[in-house]
């Protein structure tokens, strides 16, 4: 049995074409707009549920056509009907249509004057594989072919999306193959975020090629810090910014009466740098702790409150409290769960879930759960609490790269490998 099992989880994994998660999986029925909107989707498919219901010959040969199983109009749901909408516009479960449209939504942390107005429009048009936006963009400005948002370059979503073509395309104007990325400048579990990192993490054996021929020998890049133009309101923003992180409640106060409104400014870094009464002062007077701050792409200020070796439990409280959700996420989709199960903080975990954070949220970047992050950065301790607590190693919509097991086996944690795949045999 031993034997099966270390072939199964150790075996090479021939992969030369990828579905990415956000791409339709064949022709589809129907065709999503350039900017498609959740809000309609889900109006969509309430009004396919209604006409379904009603025996509509459209709603019924939609759901004789997508959906599995024969469903009675008594029976029949909304996940019914939301998974028959997806596969229309010819994703393979509803879950995959939602992460492909969040994907191309600009993030509400996007701080246009720091990252560029074309910037998101081009990163969109990369993960959509639209050659002919991506060629007239770069016609008009070339750099953007070392545009960033958060540390990520468009190669690193070309990558993401598994579209080799792009990726082609984006080397030959000069896009870095060994852009540093959102983990190369923060997360500590795990030091390698290049476009060829990720290429060889989801296993696009093709691109990881092309990759490598263009990196060839040059050392991995570092991201020169941006500075977004100055302004008189980003000039008092800073200002108040420098004021809280200093934790100078009087000045932050003063500062607030003479603008009102500036209390936002200030949050984040109170939160940063652990001031808790700063923190409630800056709530009281106007600050909204729901609101995404310019740094958000990388940590929002719960994720701050909670991810160090002695999480900040007090400024955590203060956060949700003021309407802050468990399962926030920060521009790339990630959770504070996530981050503490890279990190392996097992308090801050136990915490977040006693509130009711989701155990398998995925993350938009490395599609992966928190048990996969744990498993990612080798937290043996975290993945034992997570398996605890109820955490699954298998997802039937799990991508196969991004599973706890495939982490752990490329990441050669073998004791986690052991543990993970025991957890799947029955008792």
């Amino acid at each position: 049995m031993k034997e099966v099992e270390f072939l199964i989880f150790f075996q090479p994994v021939v992969r030369t074409r990828a579905i990415a998660k956000g791409d339709p999986m064949s022709d589809p029925d129907r065709s999503l707009p350039a900017r498609p909107s959740l809000e309609q989707l889900r109006k969509q498919a309430k009004e396919l549920l209604r006409d379904y219901r009603n025996h509509d010959r459209d709603a019924v040969e939609r759901f004789h056509a997508h959906h599995p199983r024969a469903v009675s109009d008594e029976a029949v749901a909304l996940a019914d009907a939301q998974l028959v909408l997806a596969r229309d516009y010819g994703f393979p479960s509803w879950a995959r249509l939602k992460h492909h449209v969040e994907s191309l939504q600009r993030p509400a942390d996007f701080d246009e004057p720091l990252w560029g107005r074309d910037t998101w429009p081009f990163l969109t048009a990369v993960y959509r594989g639209d050659e002919e936006a991506v060629r007239r963009m770069l016609a008009r400005d070339p750099s953007l072919a070392g545009a960033e948002y958060a540390y990520l370059q468009p190669l690193h979503y070309a990558v993401r999306a598994g579209r080799i073509e792009m990726v082609r395309l984006l080397l030959d104007a000069g896009a870095d193959p060994l852009a540093e990325g959102w983990s190369g400048k923060f997360g500590d579990e795990i030091r390698d975020d290049t476009p060829l990192a990720r290429a060889r993490d989801r296993e696009l054996h093709e691109i990881a090629t092309l990759l490598e021929a263009a990196a060839g020998s040059r050392p991995r890049s570092i991201s020169a810090e941006r500075t977004a133009p100055s302004t008189p309101e980003r000039e008092l923003e800073d200002e108040m910014m420098r004021i809280c992180h200093r934790g100078k409640i009087k000045s932050a106060v003063e500062m607030i009466e003479e603008h009102p409104g500036i209390a936002q400014a200030g949050l984040y870094e109170a939160v940063h740098q652990n001031h808790p009464e700063l923190v409630r002062i800056l709530l009281e007077r106007g600050a909204k702790a729901t609101t995404p701050w310019r740094w958000a792409c990388w940590y929002t200020p719960l994720m701050h409150s909670l991810r160090y070796r002695k999480p900040r439990y007090d400024i955590a409280q203060l956060l949700l409290d003021h309407g802050v959700e468990p399962d926030e996420t920060n521009g790339m989709g990630m959770t504070t769960l996530h981050i503490v199960a890279g990190q392996g903080t097992v308090d801050a975990a136990r915490w977040l879930l006693d509130r009711g954070a989701d155990i398998h949220s995925r993350d938009r970047e490395f599609e992966s759960t928190p048990l996969a992050w744990a498993a990612r950065a080798g937290r043996e301790d975290m993945v034992r609490f997570l398996l605890s607590r109820g955490a699954s190693p298998v997802h039937p919509d799990d991508e196969p790269w991004a599973t706890p097991i495939a982490w752990a086996r490329r990441r050669s944690h073998a004791k986690l490998l052991s543990l993970l795949s025991g957890s799947l045999l029955p008792p």
